[in-house]
């Protein structure tokens, strides 16, 4: 049964569906639905959020408590620096305008880890988002390396000797895709072993459960084996369809043993953030942006490999690349997904940060966007809008970073390959010559029904 606000925001919005209609017929923007119906879902988001939990607005507000007391100084410079020599040559005038945001937003996210690193006191924990206002809290952004805007990224803390039970709630469909890594580095992550998606046993009202402790399943589902390495439980809920999928509901309760401990205090909490700090700059700075990243020639994508360190799934495939653009050019990139159950195409900031992902379309995955008659789909960034259903926006940028990623791959590859990628960069003039002819396009009023669909979906979170 519907509670009162939902049915009350349900009214509200067929009211700005109604309004949307009018404009539409009167050839005005879809930029005022887009304000109204972001405004009016951010005003119950909080309450209806499974995201939305006592202990994410603890563990918030801790995280901005640490952040205030803590600037890092030093590390930031050294932050800077290591990105620099990963970039290569002069910083344009774009690259340097998002640098400190980036700086910062790497310092509040090796905070984020910290506030919920101890595996005696768990809890599940959101981060590596956008900047938000919610829960009466102001909550910076802690976005680093690659930020998938699909993506639900959350921590539970674990300890290899402690037993934990993790209750699941799911409301169907469900997330495109999910898994759980038990990882050993909350930063260079260093997968130990995983639980994905399509292994996960769900019951039919959406409840399951996961345990967690170093003994093997013996007939357990949904079990995962720990060791001594553990430290973490990285959870990944990837929302396909923005308006449709909710991520599912998590506790955690870790089981007594009949020792009694203490909290970690502010003081340590700041300690293990400036740790991380420290371990991001060489496995972000030095490995993420310049060795998976700018090794690459400009305006290339690598070919997709796996990997299980620097902050990526084992379980997929990734390319990475970065991209130089004039106004008039576009980079073309037809994706093959190899069977791939999600595909994502991703735009971020020189320094691998997403820069507004909300009310932009900087990134399509394989449930949005269009494809071609083959089966693959081809995605065109550039600044200006070319008018093809599949634009990536890199909001304003001539220059930024890409990781492209496969999950939920199949054991076997199919007869129409693996997963791959290819670019080309060409005249905007020149675009349609180059495009699959059963390309879709979008007038602008289509365009802003996708932007005002991006942004409602998005404050269902």
């Amino acid at each position: 049964m519907l509670t009162n606000m939902n049915i009350h925001l349900q009214k509200k919005r067929n009211v700005f569906r109604k309004l949307h209609k009018r404009l539409l017929k009167m050839g005005l923007c879809a930029l005022v639905f887009v304000s109204f119906i972001s405004v009016t879902v951010q005003d119950a988001q909080a309450s209806t959020s499974v995201l939305a939990t006592t202990d994410q607005q603890e563990l918030d507000a801790l995280s901005i408590q640490i952040n205030q007391s803590n600037s890092y100084p030093l590390l930031k410079a050294q932050a800077k620096a290591a990105y620099k020599l990963a970039y290569g040559g002069s910083l344009s005038l774009e690259a340097e305008s998002r640098l400190n945001n980036a700086i910062n937003e790497l310092a509040f996210s090796a905070i984020q880890k910290a506030v919920n690193n101890d595996p005696y006191f768990p809890k599940v924990y959101w981060l590596n988002t956008p900047p938000r206002s919610w829960l009466g809290l102001n909550v910076p952004g802690g976005r680093y390396s690659y930020d998938n805007p699909d993506n639900i990224y959350r921590t539970i803390p674990i300890d290899g000797s402690s037993k934990y039970i993790i209750r699941g709630k799911r409301t169907f469909p469900g997330p495109t895709d999910v898994t759980f890594s038990l990882i050993s580095n909350p930063n260079s992550q260093q997968t130990i072993t995983y639980l994905s998606g399509k292994d996960l046993v769900v019951n039919a009202d959406g409840s399951y459960i996961i345990t967690v402790d170093s003994n093997p399943a013996n007939g357990r589902t949904n079990h995962i084996q720990s060791t001594s390495a553990a430290v973490q439980l990285f959870v990944r809920n990837n929302l396909g369809n923005w308006n449709t999928e909710t991520p599912d509901a998590l506790t955690v309760e870790r089981l007594p043993d009949g020792i009694q401990r203490t909290p970690k205090s502010k003081l340590t909490i700041a300690a293990e953030a400036w740790a991380n700090l420290q371990e991001s700059i060489i496995d972000y700075g030095y490995g993420a942006l310049g060795i998976k990243t700018h090794t690459n020639p400009v305006n290339t994508l690598s070919s997709p490999t796996s990997s299980s360190t620097l902050g990526t799934l084992v379980t997929q495939a990734s390319s990475f690349g970065h991209f130089k653009l004039a106004d008039d050019e576009a980079l073309v990139a037809r994706v093959v997904t190899g069977g791939a159950g999600y595909v994502v195409f991703p735009v971020t900031d020189p320094w691998m940060v997403t820069v507004d992902p909300i009310h932009h379309q900087s990134s399509l995955n394989n449930v949005q966007a269009a494809p071609n008659a083959d089966g693959s789909y081809t995605f065109v960034v550039s600044v200006q809008d070319p008018g093809v259903a599949n634009w990536i926006d890199p909001v304003g940028l001539h220059e930024g970073t890409i990781m492209v990623r496969w999950q939920n791959l199949p054991d076997t590859t199919p007869a129409t390959g693996g997963p791959s990628v290819q670019t080309q960069v060409v005249k905007l003039a020149d675009l349609s010559s180059v495009l699959p002819s059963d390309t879709r396009y979008v007038t602008p009023e289509q365009r802003s029904q996708q932007l005002a669909d991006r942004v409602a979906g998005y404050a269902l979170r």
